[in-house]
């Protein structure tokens, strides 16, 4: 498994938001030199952590869908507004089928994950009627 620091949490978090910022603008945002964001990229490139133009973690964290139902009279765009605000959402979708909204979460381990479920249920209690939780194996 790769050693991925804060500093390269930072940097992937900065590339998940905008992948196709230049290197000068990632180091403004990460706080550090050019030349540290090309080293840490590269290296987390040949690593295998960023594969493509786009960012796929492999080998830490993990990623999860969460699948919301919402209950009777809840204001579905407030409530997945608030969830895609938080640190670890990735984005969250308002869907058909059984579910009404399903958020993309990245956390570093299972303990964080139950944590950011625990938060969910905690701010909306009477808005949140189930939550149905699945772990993403791969990313093709």
């Amino acid at each position: 498994m790769a050693n991925v620091d804060e500093t390269d949490r930072t940097i992937l978090t900065a590339l998940r938001d905008n992948s196709r910022q230049s290197f000068v603008e990632l180091a403004k945002i990460v706080g550090v030199s050019e030349r540290t964001i090309r080293t840490r990229v590269r290296r987390l490139e040949e690593d295998g952590i960023i594969r493509g133009y786009t960012i796929r973690e492999t080998g830490i964290g993990l990623t999860a869908l969460v699948r919301m139902k919402v209950g009777p009279g809840a204001e579905i765009g407030t409530l997945a507004g608030e969830f895609a605000n938080w640190e670890g959402v990735e984005c969250v979708y308002e869907i058909s089928g059984d579910a009404d909204l399903v958020a993309v979460v990245h956390v570093d381990d299972t303990v964080k994950l139950r944590e950011l479920l625990d938060r969910m249920w905690l701010a909306a209690p009477a808005e949140i009627a189930s939550t149905t939780t699945e772990l993403v194996l791969e990313q093709y």
